[in-house]
């Protein structure tokens, strides 16, 4: 079994489960900057979540009540939650990048 878990362990950069540093954003930028993306980005993917949970609801909700609207609108919330949390996901690297290039 550790054989298996081998490859895994490499290709995640260490151990998965040890708690590791947080990256900083480097040079002048300093910890209240990096303070105020981290609360956003958290804020911002919780309701990501919040949207997910809902519309998985309201797809059950309308399915069962035989109201297609509802379940439509549902997958959409389901969709657009999914598209929402992948976007919060790339911003600390697009701000990241753009800062790198700003000091170049």
């Amino acid at each position: 079994m550790a054989s298996l878990l081998k490859p895994l362990i490499i290709l995640a950069d260490g151990d998965p489960l040890s708690p590791k540093q947080p990256k900083n954003l480097p040079g002048n930028i300093g910890t209240s900057t990096d303070n105020l993306i981290g609360w956003s980005l958290t804020g911002a993917l919780i309701a990501c979540l919040l949207g997910f949970i809902f519309g998985c609801a309201l797809i059950g909700v309308g399915h069962n009540t035989e109201r297609p609207d509802m379940a439509a609108r549902g997958k959409r919330s389901v969709l657009w939650s999914l598209v929402a949390a992948a976007g919060v996901g790339t911003v600390f690297g697009l701000v990241k990048a753009f800062y790198n290039i700003g000091q170049g």
